[in-house]
């Protein structure tokens, strides 16, 4: 697995060691051994001179005045920190013994064409950097993958960046922007972690956290805010003195980082409003309606002898007004969850279209869906891609449908035969958002355009309650559900390997 494809598809952690080797090659194996043992993906060194970055000067221009490194003359500072190019070679044979990747930022073109001699998979440009557009176009000329810092950079300083590295052939995919405050150590109120999906959103690109503040808080926001990176200075002991250790990292403190981060990627999760898996075995204890007091055949349903309450194997609660003043088919034993079946009522009132008409789905209908979801031509396209059995369509109905008030699934009837030919469905609903679904049931009833009539007219019926966005979801090889939806003005949003997103926006008509 390249780089690449680890940083998107996981939160790729990096373990910085900048100056941390403190002058000693040995200390500086040490930290990636460290690093890997911590949970890093990836080791991260810097490639400069002091030369490359400045000029041997001691007036007031190259003096720093106040932080941690007060005092210091620029030219000094670097030669003490600066990570000789001889280490490097034998760094990256460490981290590929180990098994972590190894990284670089280099600050001059000499440092890039030095990294590219031993072929490294990416580049890392640090703040500083970021504005030095005639650097970052030599990186982006080596077509690899670009990480590049935001410390200080204003938008338009970002976008700059952005614009010249793709100006030499880079793909948004490509470049990974870091968020980034540029103190040592960083204050928690200068941060502005809330930039971090403003930037995925305003640059198009994948975005990430470069961390210099103490402790792990921020690095852990940062993710549960979306970012993809995590790179935080590392060293062995903040005792072993060198110009990054008083804000760099131990190796227990990474190690819990790293598990504080595969939590928090956990319960990010994904945009979802349906209950997990273990969540749907508490849905049994929602409230449904109930016989309460034997019922006598003929009998009227009243508020006395039907409840609202828990376990929900009944009807749904909000049917309560729809079952009140009809009578029941049969003698109904106090505690039995009321079903269609036991109550004579006409078909729940529903719409039409030119050649069809649409009701909701009740379970008197199961047999009737269980085989046209029985048909290979027809389950070979759903996500669990096996035949519906009866049992499993009544446990569904019951434990999922009956509870759900996002999902309605309306049953097509053929005006001209009076048959039951399919369904179309509201698969989950939010505010003006719907995803929809249809199927077609009887062979006999193919290639006469009834899936695109019933999709035109629930997307109808739903625009005149509000909803304006709609998507499908469709296998790949669904060619006619493909065309259905094409036909109704749907475009592909997201496509996948099997399955693939289409949208309608119906408020750009």
């Amino acid at each position: 697995m390249n780089l690449l494809t680890k940083i998107y598809n996981d939160v790729y952690t990096i373990a910085e060691m900048s100056a941390n080797h403190a002058g000693d090659i040995g200390n500086a194996l040490e930290i990636v051994r460290a690093a890997k043992d911590a949970g890093a993906d990836c080791l991260k060194v810097q490639t400069y001179t002091a030369d490359s970055l400045t000029i041997d000067c001691d007036n007031e221009y190259f003096r720093i005045e106040g932080g941690l490194w007060d005092g210091y003359n620029l030219y000094d500072l670097y030669t003490e920190a600066a990570m000789p190019y001889t280490w490097q070679a034998r760094i990256k044979e460490e981290c590929e013994k180990v098994g972590i990747d190894f990284l670089s930022t280099p600050f001059d073109e000499e440092g890039v064409d030095f990294l590219e001699k031993f072929g490294v998979e990416a580049y890392k440009v640090a703040s500083f950097e970021l504005v030095h557009i005639p650097l970052l176009k030599h990186i982006a000329r080596k077509d690899k993958p670009m990480i590049i810092s935001c410390g200080m950079g204003s938008e338009k300083e970002i976008g700059e960046a952005v614009e010249a590295v793709l100006g030499e052939g880079l793909s948004k995919e490509q470049v990974i922007l870091l968020k980034c405050t540029s103190e040592y150590p960083a204050n928690y109120e200068d941060m502005n972690l809330l930039t971090i999906p403003d930037m995925e959103k305003r640059f198009g690109c994948r975005v990430g956290f470069s961390d210099h503040s103490m402790g792990s808080i921020a690095a852990v926001t940062a993710v549960s805010l979306g970012a993809c990176i995590v790179e935080k200075h590392l060293c062995m002991s903040r005792s072993i003195m060198s110009p990054d250790s008083e804000f760099s990292m131990e190796p227990h403190e990474f190690t819990s980082m790293v598990k504080d981060i595969e939590a928090v990627v956990k319960l990010r999760g994904k945009v979802s409003y349906m209950p997990g898996e273990t969540e749907k075995s508490s849905m049994v204890f929602r409230r449904s309606l109930f016989v309460v007091k034997e019922i006598q055949k003929g009998e009227l349903f009243t508020k006395e002898n039907v409840k609202c309450i828990r376990p929900s194997f009944g009807m749904k609660p909000k049917l309560i007004d729809v079952v009140l003043g009809n009578h029941a088919t049969a003698f109904i034993k106090q505690g039995t969850p009321l079903c269609e079946e036991l109550i004579e009522m006409a078909e729940s009132p529903g719409f039409e279209s030119e050649r069809l008409t649409y009701r909701e789905m009740n379970i008197n209908d199961t047999t009737e869906v269980v085989r046209w979801r029985s048909d290979p031509f027809i389950f070979v396209y759903f996500r669990n891609p096996t035949p519906l059995t009866l049992a499993g369509h009544l446990n569904w109905y019951n434990t999922v449908y009956s509870c759900d008030s996002t999902h309605t699934c309306y049953i097509i009837k053929e005006k001209n035969s009076g048959c039951n030919i399919g369904t179309v469905s509201v698969l989950e609903r939010e505010d003006e958002t719907c995803e929809l679904g249809y199927l077609i049931g009887d062979k006999a009833f193919h290639k006469r355009g009834y899936g695109t009539e019933a999709l035109s007219a629930l997307i109808d019926k739903l625009n005149s309650s509000g909803v304006t966005r709609f998507t499908v979801e469709i296998h790949n090889d669904n060619i006619s559900s493909i065309g259905i939806a094409k036909k109704n003005g749907f475009s592909i949003e997201n496509s996948g390997k099997v399955f693939s997103t289409y949208s309608l926006d119906t408020s750009m008509r």
